[in-house]
């Protein structure tokens, strides 16, 4: 009986049973705690300063899109080079850069534009990171515990967000913008050491390598070849495109439609944590009972449902927490179904590749979407800003029905 299982039963913790899957984790969820309450506390930062949903737009679609400009790379590069060392390259370059971020807002009121360029370099960092380290799990984890891996890797960026989130809002307002910053950067050495003391296997092919750009060109040729993963790929980024989004749209629910401070906005990021990591849990058992197809279909349905009622019910404390828990289950189960499917089918050796093609897609719409909503957020409320995000996950349940029956026939044959 394979690792994992017991009695026709998967345990979702079996992977924490590996030494290296356990530094890949906490070094992870650390990490994320950092950047949570980063970005809890610049983004109301910067609305209470400005008092516009742009300015917190402006940043995020500044840090996405500086993704754009390296991410046609940076999966060349993680199938090229170490993965674990890249991935640790970009966290000691974080660390430097959110660390003087730290030292600008400690040294005072920091000015917008720098807080832009540094955002921007930082959003390098992140272009490079994450296609390493998810192409690293392959590496760390055996095949059969990949659905159970994916989940616990949600619930890894979930732990540590939900985290950030509770402390993000009271650092801020006690402590300031600084201190918020600089535990941020102290998470990134902390990362940097998990994996540094990692053991992952095995390692991409040594030997002579194509350039970059040709290797960038050979995933997109890999993915032109198979229509239908390149589309799957893409639907299985369109609730991550509404999240990001949500980021936005939430300092604006929080303080002009419940009138509550940046204390509840930090909780209101924690409940949607909370839901993404139980689903972390149990995303491998919703596939065991209904099937990979018919979870992936219930939890996109039940995500509209979610945001389609913040966009037009009364505004109630209660209500809103509940929704937005059910919302993080609903979209990060999703990205753990999707990601453990792409893990079957695509070959470990165009792993990275395919993974930045997919992220830079995602980091396209979500620059061209948070550039969208918050105009929209100013002019129409944060209930406009949540009927674009029903619309945008209306979008990737469309086509993820396209994709379905093509799609289930190769992974059938894999």
């Amino acid at each position: 009986m394979p690792a994992g299982y017991h009695r026709g039963l998967v345990n979702p913790l079996a992977p924490l049973a590996d030494r290296d899957f356990r530094l890949y984790f906490t070094g992870e969820v650390l990490s994320s705690a950092g950047s949570s309450i980063h970005i809890v506390a610049l983004g109301w930062y910067l609305f209470d300063r400005t008092g516009s949903a742009t300015s917190v737009a402006l940043v995020w679609a500044i840090g996405l899109g500086s993704g754009i400009v390296v991410l046609p790379f940076a999966g060349p590069l993680a199938d090229r080079y170490p993965r674990r060392g890249l991935a640790i390259a970009a966290d000691l370059a974080r660390l430097v850069l959110v660390g003087t971020m730290a030292a600008l807002a400690y040294a005072g009121s920091p000015s917008l534009p720098a807080l832009y360029v540094l955002t921007f370099f930082v959003g390098l960092g992140h272009s490079v990171f994450w296609p390493s380290i998810t192409a690293l799990l392959q590496e760390v984890i055996r095949p059969e515990q990949l659905t159970a891996a994916s989940g616990l890797v949600e619930v890894t960026w979930q732990a540590g967000s939900l985290t950030g989130a509770a402390l993000g809002g009271p650092i801020l307002v006690r402590f300031g913008l600084g201190t918020a910053f600089a535990i941020d950067a102290a998470t990134y050495a902390i990362s940097a050491v998990a994996l540094l003391a990692l053991h992952h296997r095995p390692a991409p092919a040594e030997g002579p390598h194509e350039s970059s750009l040709a290797m960038a060109r050979a995933g997109l040729a890999y993915l032109r070849r198979h229509p239908t993963v390149a589309g799957f790929g893409i639907a299985s980024v369109i609730p991550w495109v509404a999240t990001i989004s949500l980021n936005v749209v939430l300092v604006a629910y929080v303080l002009q439609v419940l009138h509550l401070g940046a204390t509840a906005y930090g909780i209101a990021d924690m409940t949607y944590g909370v839901g993404a990591m139980v689903s972390g849990v149990f995303a491998a058992l919703l596939v065991l009972r209904l099937g990979e197809w018919r979870a992936m279909t219930g939890v996109m349905v039940a995500l509209i449902g979610c945001y389609a009622a913040l966009a037009g019910a009364p505004a109630a404390v209660a209500a809103f927490y509940v929704l937005l828990f059910l919302a993080g289950f609903c979209s990060s189960a999703f990205r753990v179904i999707t990601s453990a499917y792409l893990f079957k089918v695509v070959p470990n050796e165009v792993m990275g590749r395919a993974s930045s093609t997919f992220l830079l897609v995602s980091m396209l719409l979500q620059v061209i979407v948070t550039l969208s909503v918050g105009p929209l957020v100013n002019h129409a409320g944060a209930r406009g800003g949540f009927v674009l995000l029903t619309a945008i996950v209306v979008a990737g349940l469309a086509l993820l029905a396209v994709v379905s029956t093509a799609f289930h026939r190769i992974t059938e044959a894999a």
